[in-house]
């Protein structure tokens, strides 16, 4: 399994591309497909929105902007979406390409 996960789940990413690519060219027409290993992203989704609190309580706490390590844009997404109702924070996305993560802002 974990090979098919592969580190920080690229693997199972690119994998999910290919396939979305393959299935859009043969049904000429776009298909939305999600792969997951053993419940991997499920899990992943929990230990990010555990991780976005835990860094936002960081932020409020010390008043101080907290940026995270980079990520891919369904990660980021998922931080972003787990933020947008606490109170005190805000998240923006900074950096390009493969280094583009988020920030935690507190507000003033």
């Amino acid at each position: 399994m974990a090979e098919l996960i592969g580190r920080k789940g690229e693997t199972l990413q690119a994998l999910q591309q290919i396939v979305r690519l393959l299935s859009t060219q043969v049904l000429q027409s776009p298909l939305n497909v999600e792969l997951d290993v053993d419940g991997y992203k499920q899990r992943r989704d929990a230990q990010l929105r555990r991780l976005a609190v835990r860094m936002a309580q960081r932020a409020t706490q010390t008043r101080r902007t907290v940026s995270l390590d980079p990520m891919p844009a369904t990660e980021r997404r998922v931080i972003h979406l787990a933020l947008a109702d606490f109170e005190g924070v805000t998240t923006h996305s900074v950096g390009d390409g493969a280094f583009r993560k988020v920030t935690i802002v507190p507000k003033r």
